[in-house]
């Protein structure tokens, strides 16, 4: 009787659990809805963690204010990549650099952008996007770590764990 019963829930623990996961935000990139009333901008790395000298992506996703997916017709978005002092909103910017090429249409997900970079050091880094969306002006600034205004954010430039250390 017990095996019967565990697996006719499976089936529906299974279901509510990916229903959880479709409609839960990315927990590596930080969201944020309203901007300029008329997106929820998602924006973080499409793999974390990231490491210094090893390529990264930056990533955004645009959502209605529902939250629903959302295709642009037109975007022109630039992106600045910030070095900062620390993980905090108003940190020092110690380095920003305009990230070359256009965001990339994601071939699965037409509502997400991509572009590659390299980041060069570890530490605190953030994103100064610029541009329209649909001919909606956008202007916003997302801090990785502690530097995130929404309850989740994308994680800081870590060093890579060497293996095995110290030999020669």
């Amino acid at each position: 009787m017990k095996n019967t019963l565990t697996r006719s829930f499976l089936p529906t623990i299974a279901i509510i659990g990916l229903g959880f996961f479709i409609i839960t935000p990315l927990q590596a990139h930080e969201t944020r809805e309203g901007v300029s009333d008329t997106y929820n901008l998602t924006i973080g790395h499409r793999s974390e963690p990231v490491f210094a000298r090893e390529p990264a992506q930056f990533d955004l996703i645009i959502r209605d204010l529902e939250g629903n997916p959302y295709e642009p017709s037109e975007i022109d978005i630039s992106v600045k990549a910030l070095y900062l002092k620390e993980d905090t909103f108003d940190a020092k910017i110690l380095k920003s650099k305009k990230l070359k090429g256009d965001l990339r249409r994601d071939r699965s997900s037409p509502n997400r952008f991509n572009i590659w970079y390299m980041p060069t050091r570890t530490g605190a880094y953030g994103f100064r996007i610029k541009g329209t969306i649909d001919g909606v002006e956008i202007k916003e600034k997302f801090v990785c770590g502690d530097g995130a205004l929404a309850d989740s954010g994308f994680s800081c430039v870590t060093k890579i764990q060497k293996f095995p250390g110290g030999w020669r």
